[in-house]
């Protein structure tokens, strides 16, 4: 992966500057914004994590991991619960926002770019460019956190599974038979978002025992332990 964040010579040695509140320069946030706005018109894609195609919480684990914050949870609504908290009043470019559009908790993010713009994976036209006073979202605005010397456990290892190995996965399930993809709506019910195929794999977030137990696999989505359309592999 390109590294994108600036060098800073500290006597012999060769330090990564660290992005975040206080430690970035404005260069570097400059860097960041301009990065991001690199993949406009980037289609989106559920549980994308690369320029082939972002959700929401993917676009932002990797434009933060280019300037060395790395190991951000999966789901926006994990982002959200890390970081420093930033009042709207203070948000700076590069600050992480995030908003309600479930009706039941934080489920979209984006990054402030400032003039009051962020930039985000939107389910309808990709990575694009709105405003934070746009109705829309303005009504659908939580708050911001700030990545400031972010530090979460170790990297996770290599691949498993044929899957890079991202923060706070525990497993991976591989689909054997054509198998519902669930999401949980704003009334706390599960609707059919579509229908995964054989031989696709998935990392896995999380279990629960919820309708006969269910794998968590990032963005409210879930699929129903079925040892007869799925195998489950435990990192």
């Amino acid at each position: 992966m390109k590294i994108l964040a600036k060098v800073v010579i500290t006597g012999a040695l060769l330090l990564p500057a660290v992005f975040g509140a206080g430690s970035a320069s404005a260069s570097s946030t400059d860097d960041l914004v301009e990065y991001s706005k690199k993949f406009i018109g980037t289609p989106y894609v559920w549980a994308g994590e690369s320029p082939k195609g972002f959700d929401c919480s993917g676009y932002i684990t990797y434009i933060y991991e280019n300037f060395n914050v790395n190991n951000l949870p999966r789901s926006s609504a994990d982002q959200y619960n890390v970081g420093e908290t930033v009042a709207k009043s203070d948000l700076k470019p590069g600050d992480a926002v995030f908003f309600n559009t479930s009706g039941s908790g934080v489920s979209h993010a984006g990054i402030y770019i400032g003039d009051n713009n962020f930039i985000h994976a939107s389910t309808s036209d990709g990575v694009r460019i709105n405003g934070l006073n746009d109705k829309y979202w303005k009504n659908k605005y939580v708050g911001a956190k700030r990545f400031t010397n972010f530090e979460a456990s170790p990297p996770p290892p290599g691949e498993f599974r044929g899957l890079e190995v991202k923060s706070g996965q525990i497993g991976v399930v591989e689909i054997k038979k054509s198998i519902n993809l669930w999401k949980r709506d704003s009334n706390d019910n599960l609707v059919v978002e579509r229908v995964l195929k054989a031989g696709e794999k998935y990392r896995v977030y999380t279990y629960d025992d919820k309708h006969g137990g269910q794998y968590g696999l990032g963005d409210n989505m879930y699929i129903t332990k079925m040892d007869t359309h799925i195998d489950y592999f435990s990192l």
